[in-house]
């Protein structure tokens, strides 16, 4: 293999119905420079192994692989893969996703190669809903994103932070492994349930953030996934994994009042949520002490955490007007 330029990532696991369309939207990619593409296979029992290794024999030139012989855990999957990566670009993509654009690779490596201010490239998305085969095209145009060339820290992690997916992203392989040894705590944290904000949001500090407001690639949205479950109680505790992320990142940086605000009413929300479902007392009442004032949906929450024996009764009755009165 000629030494690539550019590096794609693709953490998978029991990714068996996807990761073959994962894998066939890297090796379309068009480009006038050399690639590489590095899977991170983590003991799926659902087949991955198998057809990533079959892809492997077919494109060696491309492909390497990164197996385990037990499961070690998304983030320590992601980061043998970023210090694997060869090139001076790194892009992602994991098994559940694609890309849908064949000149992505060589739009962003333009840009960036023109642009040395810039660290960071990320473009427009489609959703594709699993279950429905529901397509949503240009999603961050939809919801009315009118991003600027050059993203700010607050608006990676406030109310716009959902713009930048991992999948769309391009970034030089040098800033990301400057910001990733930066803090061990934020960036190698197992305890910590989100990866990607973090990182997107400490390279806005350092260099340009800039955006693509085209689409190139899509976002599988399954009924269960890190950041997607029927599980409130899985739900409830990435979200709230996600907000504390936040908060640590409010103080480090010192970011506005109003942000930090509305992080911690998010905070509140989630963790109310998740010490009804888990019937945790302790942080029930960490929130009380959080929070000044709470609407009656609240308290209700509150209550059936403190209250055991009323807990049934109050998620039967919430069940109930969730599929019923909503």
């Amino acid at each position: 293999m000629n030494e690539p330029l550019v590096s794609i990532g693709m953490v998978t696991y029991n990714h068996a119905p996807y990761i073959a369309q994962a894998i066939e939207g890297v090796l379309q990619q068009q480009t006038n420079f050399p690639f590489e593409l590095v899977i991170g296979e983590d003991c799926s029992p659902d087949g991955t192994r198998e057809i990533v290794s079959e892809y492997h024999k077919k494109h060696p030139d491309i492909i390497r692989l990164i197996m385990s012989d037990e499961n070690i855990g998304g983030l320590r999957n992601f980061l043998r893969i970023v210090y694997a990566c060869q090139g001076k670009y790194l892009a992602f993509c994991e098994g559940d996703d694609y890309w849908h654009h064949p000149n992505k690779l060589q739009k962003q490596v333009d840009y960036l190669e023109h642009h040395p201010e810039c660290g960071l490239v990320f473009t427009d998305y489609d959703f594709y809903f699993n279950s429905t085969r529901k397509l949503v095209s240009m999603v961050n145009h939809s919801k009315g994103f009118r991003l600027p060339m050059n993203l700010t820290i607050e608006q990676a992690i406030g109310p716009e932070g959902g713009v930048i997916r991992t999948s769309t992203i391009m970034v030089r392989k040098q800033l990301l492994d400057q910001v990733i040894e930066g803090d061990p705590y934020l960036h190698q944290n197992e305890k910590l349930l989100v990866g990607d904000l973090q990182l997107f949001a400490e390279i806005t500090l350092i260099s340009r953030v800039s955006y693509f407001p085209e689409s190139m690639a899509t976002y599988r949205i399954l009924e269960e996934s890190a950041s997607r479950s029927r599980d409130p109680i899985k739900t409830a505790r990435f979200y709230k994994s996600a907000c504390e992320v936040k908060l640590y990142l409010c103080d480090k940086h010192k970011l506005s009042e109003n942000i930090r605000r509305t992080v911690e009413s998010d905070w509140c929300n989630f963790s109310l949520r998740l010490a009804f479902h888990t019937r945790n007392r302790e942080l029930a009442d960490e929130v009380r002490r959080r929070k000044k004032t709470f609407t009656w949906k609240e308290w209700f929450q509150y209550h059936g955490a403190k209250q055991p024996m009323f807990n049934p009764p109050l998620r039967l009755a919430a069940l109930v007007r969730r599929r019923f009165l909503v």
